[in-house]
């Protein structure tokens, strides 16, 4: 039984082949690395650090809410 996932992934896998060709090195290394749950869980790490030390340098600079209002921004 081939489900819609099956044939999805089935689909993806050709079309990573296909461009495997045509893509730099770099780009093929930075998709090893994103299939690495070390390597994702260390990029969140990095992100949260430099958001948290942000925030404490100035906390205005990051701020989702307006001092009139406390609703959210966009």
């Amino acid at each position: 039984m081939t489900t819609a996932a099956t044939k999805r992934s089935a689909s993806v896998m050709v079309l990573d082949r296909k461009e495997e060709e045509s893509v730099s090195e770099r780009i093929l290394e930075l998709r090893q690395k994103i299939r690495d749950p070390h390597y994702i869980n260390n990029s969140i790490q990095r992100i949260a650090f430099v958001i948290s030390k942000k925030l404490v340098e100035n906390p205005e600079e990051l701020s989702f809410f307006t001092s009139d209002s406390d609703s959210l921004t966009m």
